[in-house]
Order: structure tokens, then sequence, then C-alpha cells
């Protein structure tokens, strides 16, 4: 890299990094300005695109310090493009609204309740009333079934509204895009496979009344409570039958499902499927640091510099190791000097999914089978409303 191309990383990074850690410190503020409810619990405002974000996380403990960071990932893209946020952990349960009668004649009355147009089956004069609710639990088995059931609960008080689920290991890197650039209101699920089967970590659920009683019936499907991938075949198996065909939208992975080791500068999220075995709890945590900084920063080339050189991964990167009995002088092109065998950016390029044979050599020549011309084309856009 040129050094003034350096140096720019550099500040870009340093920046993003300062930013992350002031918006860390205080949590309530971060929430204030991240899509958080407000203090009564309340969405502060309604979505205009009609879109809200799932994040959910139980208390298991390998999954907290991760959680905590892609969850305030999502409350700043919420804040961004307007959406709402539903969360639920294990100190917070928010987004989730009920009937109400509180607003009377106003449009905004005590404890959170207010009118959300076009809402129906609220409370209130007109029906659409609503007000914000603490009350979730998850039932008594996989939790990762807890995603359907969560889905079903925010789909109250928001009809025709898409949901973005994504797992508690993913985080939106591009937080420039926003999801209309996905969402197609011609279909009622939009989701992927890997070279395994659909992979339920990212999903964009529509709430229509066919999706609120698809999910329904995949939700009391208890057969699959001890199935090979949980609710991923539960959900996989429902959405290939004839009734679900035509209301599935099968996308790219790249469009919406990136593993960590697909991620080139520029993808929209990042789904670190499996990394919280393969690299660690704390080295997944650090991932999700690093990502996390990529995404506060608009300058895609700085993101690229950052993935295009060998120079990387410790304090003493390009320190020239001089053995005893050797010459001390070393050249900046001493094969001796501390560096990676090839830049990062070698993994998903040209070939993203490299990495898939490595996993298994029975994956050897996988393609993904929605990674066609028109694949991303929108057949229906979504409209915001005033």
């Amino acid at each position: 890299m040129a050094p003034s191309l350096v140096l720019r990383v550099a500040v870009a990074v340093a920046t993003a990094v300062a930013a992350s850690v002031v918006g860390a410190a205080p949590a309530c503020a971060e929430a204030a300005a991240g899509g958080a409810p407000s203090p009564s619990g309340a969405p502060a405002t309604l979505s205009p695109d009609r879109i809200a974000l799932l994040h959910m996380v139980n208390d298991v403990w390998f999954f907290q310090e991760l959680a905590s960071t892609t969850l305030r990932n999502k409350r700043r893209y919420a804040a961004r493009h307007g959406y709402e946020l539903v969360v639920h952990t294990p100190v917070e349960t928010s987004g989730l609204l009920v009937p109400s009668d509180a607003c009377g004649t106003a449009r905004e009355g005590p404890t959170g309740a207010h009118v959300r147009p076009d809402q129906a089956g609220g409370g209130g004069p007109d029906g659409r009333c609503w007000a914000p609710s603490g009350s979730f639990a998850l039932d008594d088995r996989a939790p990762t079934f807890g995603k359907i059931k969560l889905a079903l609960a925010a789909c109250a008080g928001r009809d025709d509204f898409w949901l973005l689920w994504s797992d508690a290991d993913a985080l939106v890197v591009n937080q420039t895009l926003p999801l209309t650039h996905l969402v197609d209101d011609a279909y009622d699920i939009l989701a992927s496979k890997d070279w395994f089967m659909l992979n339920a970590g990212v999903l964009l659920l529509r709430c229509s009344q066919w999706n609120v009683d698809f999910l329904t019936k995949v939700y009391a499907a208890s057969q699959f409570d001890h199935a090979v991938a949980l609710d991923q075949s539960a959900l996989g198996e429902f959405m290939d039958t004839p009734e679900a065909v035509p209301h599935v939208k099968w996308l790219p992975k790249w469009a919406m499902n990136v593993y960590t080791e697909e991620y080139r500068p520029g993808d929209f999220l990042v789904h670190m499927a499996g990394k919280l075995y393969e690299a660690t709890p704390a080295g997944t945590a650090a991932i999700a640091r690093q990502l996390d900084v990529f995404s506060r920063i608009e300058d895609i080339s700085l993101i690229e510099a950052f993935f295009d050189t060998r120079y990387l991964l410790g304090s003493y990167s390009g320190t020239c190791v001089v053995k005893q009995g050797e010459q001390r002088d070393c050249s900046q092109h001493d094969e001796r000097r501390l560096m990676l065998d090839a830049p990062l950016g070698d993994w998903s390029f040209p070939d993203r999914y490299k990495h898939v044979e490595m996993r298994h050599a029975s994956n050897e020549g996988w393609t993904d089978a929605a990674d066609v011309p028109g694949a991303m084309d929108i057949k229906v856009r979504r409209v915001p409303k005033s």
C-alpha cells in the first residue's frame, strides 16, 4: 500500500475504533440513538419502510460477549434506516407490541401506548392502539426454534412488515445498504442455502397472513425437535412443499448470509456460523469487534486495503527475524520478515467459496444454485409509507 493510503486506513480504523469504544461505554446512550425502544419500551418512531430487525440470545455463557457486540451493531443499523428493533436477551425484552386502550383519543398514551396507522387489531376507539410488551419466554425445546416464536410475536402490530432475523453471531457490516435492496413484496420469505441445506441463521420474513399461518405450522411440528438441524430441518422441509414454493425467494448467499471466510469488502451481512467452535468464544468476539469497526467505515477502499496487505495480525508483523550468525542487514523485501503467507483477501477472491472444499473433499465443485443472472431482480418493490 502507498504511505498515503496506509495513513488513511489507520486514521479511519482509529476513528471507527474510538467511536465503537465511546458507543459501547454508555449503553443507554447508544440505545437511545441506536434503534432501541424508548424507556417505556415502545418504538420511538414507526418504520416508514415497515421493516424491523430481530435479535435474540439466551443465557448460554459463550454467546454473551459476542451477542452484546452484534446487538449494538444492529441497533446502529436500525437507527440509521428508521427500522424497528425487537430484542429478547437475558436482560432485555423490547419491541414487542400488544393491543391497548391507553391511547384514548390521543396519538400517544401513557406507558408507551401509541397509535399505529394501518395496523388494525389493536385497542382504542379505532382499533389501532398498541403498547409495548415485555412478556416473552422460550419454550422447553431447542432454543433455535425461538426465532420462529419471536417472529410470530413480532408480527403483532406489524402487518405487512418485513422482519430481518439474524443469529446473535451475525452483524451488518455494510450499513449503507438498506434492506429495501433485498425485500421483494412478491414473496413472503427470503432465504439462502449453503452446501448443506437452508441456513436459517439469516432470514427475511414478511408479516403476511400466509406467513403467520405458515410459521405457526412450522413451529407446531414437534417431530423436528430431534432432527439433525432442528429448526432448519423444519423450515427447509416446509419451504419445499408445493404450497410454499411460490412464496419463497432464494437469494445468493453473498447477498444476505456471507460466512466469515467468504467476506469481501462491501458485503452486506456477515454470519460467523460455526466460529464459536472453530475460533473459541474469545476469538469469535474479537472477529466480531473487527467487523463492527468495518461497519463504521463507509469508504470501501479503506477496508479493501486492510485485506490486501500481508502485514497483519500481531505487533511484530514485518519484523525481520535474524538468527545467530546471520547478516543483520535486512531489506524491506527480505524473506525473513514476518508476514502472512498471503493477504486475507485471498480467502474469498477470486473464489469466494474455496473454504467449502477445504472443510470436506465431498464438497468439491459446490456452487450456489441461487447465484444466477436475475437472482437479485425485485418483482415488487417496497413503497415507503409516510
